[in-house]
């Protein structure tokens, strides 16, 4: 049995007790349907990406199982931590939106991990929804995205690379079609007992298959002839930028899309 002195208590501050218990009941309502609303997802899909490739700004492929598998490993990580950017997973949310998969970017940023596997230039992707059509809508869609983002990456690396070497090209051209006429210029002043001598004695040790060998060994010859050190000079300037443009020729076809085929990011 209650005291008299408690009901009195009640019977003046019962309006205050109520709005407590109901204020109470909110709260705990609320506090609830956060907890659920924040627990992991019922189902979960996963996409394996393997990278091929890195094409770096100084002209370098590395690919794996050739080269610097320690880069290529770094590479893999580093393709996986875009995964958790902002501007990622703006885009994602964007491309789920027009597939018809409505996400706010906090939640979609727990719903989507992307973990590398470096020692086998591999990254998991595992997703997270209420469905399992939705979970695995969200990780097609950020391996897609992902692939998109690292071949755009790459092309653009190329295309910086295609306008370098070619501007280098062009440099490297000029200076030799320079010291080209330079030395002709030299060469048509000898005289032609010089010229038949030089022949002479090319002739006797034997002209090899790299005709432009045998020519820089006749040029060697004139000058050895006539004591000219600066056809030694020019001459040596000849051989060196035709080495620079011949290294440069096979840089640009490392990168070339004849020899890239494929994308640097795929799915496996």
């Amino acid at each position: 049995m209650i005291p008299e002195n408690y009901w009195r208590i009640l019977r003046k501050w019962y309006w205050l007790i109520a709005a407590v218990a109901i204020a109470t009941s909110l709260f705990a309502a609320v506090a609830v349907s956060q907890v659920l609303g924040s627990s992991s997802p019922g189902y979960s899909s996963a996409t394996t990406l393997g990278v091929t490739r890195i094409v770096s700004f100084g002209g370098t492929v590395t690919v794996g199982g050739d080269g610097d598998p320690q880069l290529l490993a770094s590479y893999t990580e580093n393709i996986a931590s875009r995964g958790a950017t902002p501007q990622f997973i703006s885009n994602l949310q964007t491309r789920l939106a027009a597939l018809g998969v409505i996400t706010a970017e906090a939640q979609l940023g727990r719903k989507v991990d992307f973990k590398p596997v470096p020692g086998l230039f591999r990254i998991d992707i595992e997703a997270e929804a209420g469905t399992p059509e939705e979970a695995a809508i969200i990780a097609s869609t950020a391996a897609q995205l992902m692939v998109e983002d690292v071949t755009a990456e790459e092309t653009r690396i190329k295309t910086a690379l295609r306008e370098s070497s070619t501007l280098q090209q062009a440099e490297l051209l000029n200076q030799l079609t320079i010291v080209y006429q330079v030395r002709a210029t030299r060469l048509q002043a000898l005289g032609e007992p010089t010229l038949r001598e030089g022949l002479d004695n090319l002739v006797r040790t034997g002209i090899g298959v790299d005709l432009n060998s045998s020519f820089n060994t006749l040029v060697q010859e004139f000058a050895r002839i006539t004591s000219d050190s600066e056809l030694v000079v020019l001459n040596s300037e000849a051989a060196s930028l035709e080495q620079q443009l011949a290294a440069l020729a096979e840089s640009q076809r490392g990168f070339s899309d004849e020899i890239l085929l494929g994308n640097p990011v795929s799915v496996v």
